[in-house]
């Protein structure tokens, strides 16, 4: 399924995911979970839905995400990925570079930066080039791009301030939060994002996560 962004520009659908705790934290400074297993395995299902998905080097190597499909039945090399890493600060030791064989896995950094690609190259990193990503345009400009390499349906996946971003410029067709029943208090960190999710005011699915709970905002 795609859609038009506007009437000039072809791109993919896109579908953003967060997790949150129950005092609406996205980070756990003792966890790298947030939400339980039902939750999580309901997001592997989700990626499988999906051609590829798009995150940022900040939100990878805070977690050492793999951001697979990893539930019986779905390969672990899936779906592709996309890594926006505009200053080349990704880690070169990740265990997402076990798949960099089977998986085509994407970074996506500035021009200047070509003579320190090659590290990744090696690894077996993709390369895009862009000239910047500061405003709707530039990213109405890589969406066509991931578009006319065949992917139609994008999965976004990374820190609410990005999120955020592609809201307020219209770049995103819906949005998924989980919720955790539990609080993080003092082990957590962003809470703004309660005025994030009061500003969008998703809706609450009926699906039973044992515990924890679902809410959908489509754009």
């Amino acid at each position: 399924k795609s859609y038009f962004i506007n009437k000039k520009l072809f791109t993919p659908f896109v579908t953003g995911k967060i997790a949150i705790s129950k005092d609406y934290l996205t980070i756990s400074k003792k966890n790298k979970w947030i939400t339980n297993e039902v939750s999580r395995n309901l997001v592997h299902l989700l990626r499988s839905k999906y051609d590829c998905i798009l995150s940022t080097s900040r939100s990878i190597n805070q977690d050492d995400s793999l951001l697979n499909c990893r539930i019986d039945g779905l390969k672990n090399n899936k779906p592709d990925l996309f890594i926006i890493d505009l200053k080349l600060k990704l880690k070169k030791k990740l265990s997402l570079n076990k798949y960099l064989k089977t998986r085509k896995t994407f970074i996506i950094t500035d021009k200047t930066h070509i003579s320190k690609t090659s590290v990744y190259k090696k690894l077996g990193y993709k390369i895009i080039f862009v000239n910047k990503l500061e405003n709707k345009n530039d990213l109405n400009s890589l969406y066509k791009k991931i578009y006319k390499m065949g992917y139609s349906r994008m999965f976004i996946e990374t820190g609410l301030t990005f999120l955020n971003n592609l809201i307020k410029n219209k770049m995103i067709n819906d949005l998924y939060v989980f919720k955790s029943n539990k609080k993080l208090g003092k082990n957590g960190t962003n809470n703004n994002t309660s005025a994030f999710l009061k500003k969008i005011h998703p809706k609450l699915l009926t699906i039973n996560l044992n515990g924890d709970s679902l809410l959908k905002k489509e754009f």
